[in-house]
């Protein structure tokens, strides 16, 4: 499908939308199942009447209505009271619509009355999409990953990871172990979706990157077959250490870091072993058994080789790699540039 073909159906949607609930009803049935905007609907399973909520939340967005309530929403959506109905029962959780992350809500709501006193906007990915579908030229191809060149754009890209990772699992928890992720406002269901995205593009790198390439992390993570979580918590706990002073972090907290529920964190709750084992990581101060109530640092080796030293860092080198890294302490110009579309074939 062409961003022509889906910038003019997009705009037959809007424009019916613009006439009443019951045109862009009608409109829906003729829309695209395919391209970079539709082809996302399609994938989530979204019924007419969850679109049409979407396309109620794009316009009052860009008419600069950030946040609508359940209530609006559901007058906006519904033709007559059998159709508000609907509209009301695909705003509760869970559902297609809150659960795919295409519109979050302030507090996902588990009936009809708490949907209507709800508050809802669109996602950010999804009115970016729309924007690119609505451009006048078609979009310009995406560029293609490339491999790791150097280890400190490995370390880069991993720290990014990280800390959005990190600001996942403060909004996932509702916990906030993680200085970069005081005072993040970000849905759940949002930064869900970047992570998984940015982890994807890492993966991407990495399996485009050389064996032979001389990069010291990266042998270090393929001598020991390690995967791209286990990178994330070596990587944190290096940067816990140089940038914030940390020593050590608490073992559940590497967990939850890398998880995305609590049932997965369940799962994943002996992950730290394998890493304990080949002496990458220390767990110190744990009960018998219990991996998740310890401390867990870097043994200095493991820093060196990270870092691609033959001898301990001292501190002035240190200093010196704290201010070449400085500029990624916070997760926010990262997220300014993040482009959170996905591709889709056309």
């Amino acid at each position: 499908m062409t961003s022509r073909t889906e910038r003019a159906a997009l705009r037959r949607l809007l424009a019916a939308l613009d006439r009443g609930p019951a045109q862009a009803r009608r409109a829906l049935a003729r829309r695209p199942r395919s391209g970079r905007l539709f082809g996302l609907f399609v994938r989530a399973g979204l019924d007419t009447d969850e679109l049409v909520l979407l396309l109620v939340s794009l316009a009052a967005r860009v008419s600069g209505r950030e946040l609508l309530t359940g209530e609006e929403l559901v007058a906006r959506a519904g033709r007559d009271s059998g159709a508000r109905l609907d509209a009301l029962a695909a705003l509760t959780a869970p559902g297609r619509l809150l659960g795919s992350g295409l519109l979050l809500a302030d507090s996902p709501p588990a009936d009809g009355a708490q949907a209507l006193l709800a508050t809802y906007r669109l996602a950010d990915h999804v009115l970016a999409l729309a924007c690119e579908a609505l451009r006048p030229v078609p979009l310009a191809a995406r560029p293609e990953p490339t491999p790791y060149t150097t280890n400190s754009e490995l370390l880069a890209d991993l720290r990014r990871l990280a800390l959005l990772y990190q600001r996942r699992a403060s909004r996932v928890f509702q916990i906030d172990p993680w200085a970069a992720g005081a005072g993040d406002v970000a849905p759940a269901t949002e930064l869900l979706a970047r992570a998984r995205e940015q982890a994807a593009a890492v993966a991407a790198r990495l399996a485009l990157t050389a064996v032979s390439e001389p990069l010291p992390l990266l042998r270090l993570l393929r001598e020991h077959a390690l995967d791209l979580d286990a990178a994330v918590i070596l990587v944190t706990l290096l940067f816990q250490e140089l940038i914030e002073g940390v020593g050590a972090v608490d073992a559940v907290d590497l967990i939850k870091l890398v998880s995305e529920s609590e049932d997965e964190l369940l799962r994943r709750r002996m992950l730290l072993r394998p890493l304990q084992r080949r002496h990458l990581i220390r767990l110190d101060g744990a009960y018998s058994g219990k991996d998740l109530t310890a401390d867990a640092s870097l043994p200095n080796e493991v820093v060196e080789r990270m870092l691609g030293g033959t001898a301990p860092i001292g501190s002035d080198e240190r200093i010196d790699f704290h201010s070449y890294l400085a500029n990624l302490q916070s997760s926010d110009p990262f997220f300014s540039e993040l482009d959170p579309g996905t591709a889709d074939e056309e």
